[in-house]
């Protein structure tokens, strides 16, 4: 009696540790439970809740209350995306349970308390006893910031793509139309373009350089008011009215710039631009003298620069007048000046001068002092220095440059300059 009453009581210390180990181990499980960020449901072989942790709760809005006992599939999984019935033969987790085997889906839909429609994937894992089918778990995750963030990218990546074609269209009409230049024996012309830096910016700067029938030279630099591809385009329109009234007439620079502004209103070619056009010529009825004349006209634009062999520089700075596009009957007047051997002109767009955190004087002050050691330098040359000490970096606008340098009319034009290129026509 005694021996067996002993060996009673050490199976029930044995049972005891068993009932607190499962304890411990529930008490385990219902804490990883409680605090995973997945929704956890356990179902019983027909489907209803056996049991939900809180992220399941918080995901559908459905209290756990409202959820034991009942068919998960009919209380928050029985309608597709689209609002239409899905039937519970279809449903992935209904599948898990006749076949007994694990399911993934990840474009499955349950519905919130509130009636919206929550995007998750999920898997369900059967649970098996002696072979049978018992029941599922079913591990799902809400989707909706994920698949937010999908569609952000995508559009992000839709907007970027219209935006490089776009700026590739413009970028292709500007080269297009920015020509070189002419090349005759007493002049040496060089240009230069920079795109923006931002590859969404398309900028509406422009130069020109042509010569006229008699053998002046007209020089135009602009800047139409905007920075998308309707600034490029009216850039164009503005560009081929300007070139087509200055070529075959001697008439001032001003009068030519009144005459587009009056033929783009009447056009309907409805922009504003800043614009220098000027005319490099002999003096009237001189011999060749070693200097010829400038005259030009300002609508709104940055000063010409007039670089001399030493060094020096002066600003041809004049009364401001009114850009382009805003009253066709503005006044409008001409300036002189006298070019002499080996001297450079040059015309910019503010995008070379101007910066955030400073003001135009101190841009023009710098353009000034980075041209100081450049008045011998070959033209070609000056160009790319002065944009090296300019914008070291890609700027935020476009830059245009026209850089015209005078030699003697009584030589040949000297090897430095290059070939000699003439329209047809031009002596």
């Amino acid at each position: 009696m005694g021996a067996r009453a002993a060996g009673e009581g050490g199976d029930d210390v044995a049972l005891h540790d068993v009932e607190t180990l499962l304890s411990r181990t529930l008490a385990r499980y219902e804490r990883v439970l409680a605090n995973v960020a997945d929704g956890i449901y356990g179902l019983d072989a027909d489907g209803r809740v056996e049991f939900v942790n809180p992220a399941a709760v918080r995901m559908t809005g459905l209290a756990a209350e409202e959820q034991l006992g009942r068919d998960q599939h009919a209380v928050i999984h029985g309608r597709r995306p689209d609002g239409s019935p899905y039937p519970k033969q279809e449903c992935p987790v209904w599948r898990a349970l006749r076949t007994g085997r694990p399911v993934t889906a990840d474009d499955e839909v349950f519905w919130h308390r509130d009636g919206t429609a929550v995007p998750v994937e999920l898997i369900a894992v059967p649970t098996l006893e002696d072979g049978a089918v018992t029941g599922v778990v079913v591990s799902f995750r809400d989707l909706t910031d994920r698949l937010a963030a999908r569609r952000q990218a995508d559009e992000l990546r839709r907007v970027t793509a219209r935006a490089a074609e776009q700026r590739a269209l413009s970028d292709r009409l500007q080269q297009a139309l920015l020509t070189p230049p002419p090349e005759p024996d007493h002049l040496q012309v060089a240009v230069r373009y920079r795109p923006a830096a931002h590859g969404a910016q398309v900028g509406g700067d422009w130069y020109d350089a042509f010569l006229q029938p008699d053998g002046a030279t007209m020089l135009v630099i602009g800047d139409v008011v905007g920075h998308d591809s309707d600034a490029a385009a009216a850039m164009g329109q503005l560009r081929g009215l300007l070139r087509a009234l200055a070529y075959d007439n001697d008439e001032p620079p001003s009068a030519t710039l009144s005459r587009a502004e009056h033929v783009a209103r009447g056009l309907a070619v409805s922009t504003m631009a800043t614009v220098v056009l000027a005319r490099v010529e002999r003096h009237p009825d001189v011999p060749v003298a070693g200097t010829r004349v400038l005259r030009w006209s300002n609508a709104g634009h940055l000063p010409p620069v007039l670089l001399a062999p030493d060094g020096s520089t002066t600003l041809l700075e004049t009364r401001p007048e009114l850009m382009l596009g805003i009253d066709p009957d503005a006044p409008r007047t001409d300036h002189t000046a006298e070019l002499g051997d080996g001297y450079t002109l040059l015309l910019v767009t503010d995008g070379l001068v101007e910066r955030r955190d400073a003001d135009l004087d101190e841009g023009l002050a710098a353009l000034q002092e980075a041209l100081r050691d450049l008045g011998g330098t070959p033209l070609e040359e000056l160009c790319d220095t002065l944009l090296a000490r300019m914008l070291p970096e890609p700027g935020a606008d476009d830059v245009a440059i026209v850089a015209v340098r005078t030699h003697p009319e009584d030589r040949p034009r000297p090897p430095e300059a290059g070939p000699n290129r003439l329209p047809p026509g031009v002596d």
